[in-house]
């Protein structure tokens, strides 16, 4: 499902600007607005035409703090202050995705915030902005197809990345795999990856998929990029149903196998809501969880044979929880279901271990 999108066209979008919301605003749609704060305050609103606004997003750099409140019939709610997630003159992404429960919200590919719902959903009709900004691009994102909880799709083209959205090129759509730089032993190799510009044709089609996801701040304890050679790495991550995992790595030639584990806690004795372990040395991925010490019971199933599951090539992994089940995707192929054992909600942080070299992780 391609975005509502508006791109810049070398002069910016007018400011007041407001796009429809569409499909309605529901847990799973995502909004995402990019441009430069000029002076003291901009806002972003998501509103309809009779001042209901469900959430007021509005940056005030006169008064170092970022407010977000709510409004129905006019009248204002209280107001929700945090510290400013971006700088007057410095080019930013907000990311506004709509969850069960209300907003999380993301500036440059970090989570700043939660706001939670007073005022329906449903109402809001429109994105709104207007203030002191320069605004380059507005998209709203559909919230999926065929999941209860309305997570966007999984499977092709969800590559990395916060999306760079420059100058549009006109010509025939674009839909192949971005191209990455690094150099990874030999393989086909993958950096950090650049969208692109958004590519048109006839058709007004986006050239890319489904957008990034904030980066997850590292728990200071254990450092980023580790994991090969069974040195294990935790990084802080609240995983409740809607929640996704990004994890890019490389598996390097001669492994044996590698693990990840939702851990309900920082430490490598908490228990694991699930337990993801492919042994190359049986071509065997190994599902189970662990509570209280005891380990549950292994589910095992054959690597799969549409896809090259192997040491020496770079992987890109995404995990969902879904109120039922955690998937798991790699390269753009479900490869794994697990059923919790373990009431979801409580995980607190994604540990990784074994025969794998982790590049980036990020979660929404």
């Amino acid at each position: 499902m391609f975005p509502n999108f508006s791109v810049h066209t070398g002069f910016g979008l007018p400011v007041p600007y407001e796009t429809p919301i569409s499909p309605s605003l529901s847990a799973g749609i995502q909004i995402h607005v990019s441009g430069t704060p000029t002076g003291n305050q901009f806002e972003v609103n998501l509103k309809n035409q009779q001042d209901d606004i469900v959430l007021h997003f509005n940056p005030r750099f006169d008064a170092s703090a970022l407010i977000l409140n709510s409004a129905q019939r006019g009248a204002w709610g209280q107001e929700q202050r945090q510290s400013l997630p971006m700088q007057r003159g410095v080019r930013f992404t907000l990311v506004i995705m709509a969850t069960n429960n209300g907003f999380n919200i993301a500036v440059n590919n970090s989570h700043v915030c939660e706001f939670y719902q007073r005022v329906p959903m449903y109402l809001a009709q429109l994105v709104q902005v207007k203030g002191d900004i320069n605004l380059e691009s507005v998209q709203v994102y559909g919230g999926g197809m065929g999941s209860s909880m309305n997570i966007p799709p999984m499977g092709a083209n969800m590559p990395f990345g916060q999306p760079s959205f420059g100058q549009p090129s006109f010509g025939q759509p674009s839909f192949g795999q971005p191209s990455f730089g690094q150099p990874s032993f030999g393989q086909p190799s993958f950096g950090q990856p650049s969208f692109g510009q958004p590519s048109f044709g006839g058709d007004f089609n986006v050239g890319f998929g489904f957008p990034s996801a904030p980066v997850v701040v590292p728990t200071p304890s254990f450092p980023m990029g580790g994991g090969g050679g069974g040195v294990p790495s935790i990084q802080s991550c609240r995983i409740h149903p809607g929640s996704r995992i990004f994890v890019r790595g490389f598996i390097p030639p001669g492994a044996q196998r590698f693990e990840l584990n939702l851990l309900q806690g920082y430490n490598d004795t908490d228990d694991i809501a699930f337990h993801f372990n492919p042994r190359f040395d049986a071509r065997t991925i190994v599902k189970n969880h662990r509570r209280n010490g005891q380990w549950g019971q292994e589910e095992n199933q054959p690597f799969p044979s549409y896809m090259p599951l192997m040491p020496g090539i770079q992987i890109d992994l995404q995990i969902a929880c879904y109120p039922d089940k955690y998937t798991i995707f790699m390269n753009n192929q479900l490869i794994a279901e697990f059923y919790h054992k373990i009431p979801a909600g409580f995980v607190m942080a994604l540990q990784y271990k074994g025969d794998i070299t982790v590049t980036s992780v990020g979660q929404i």
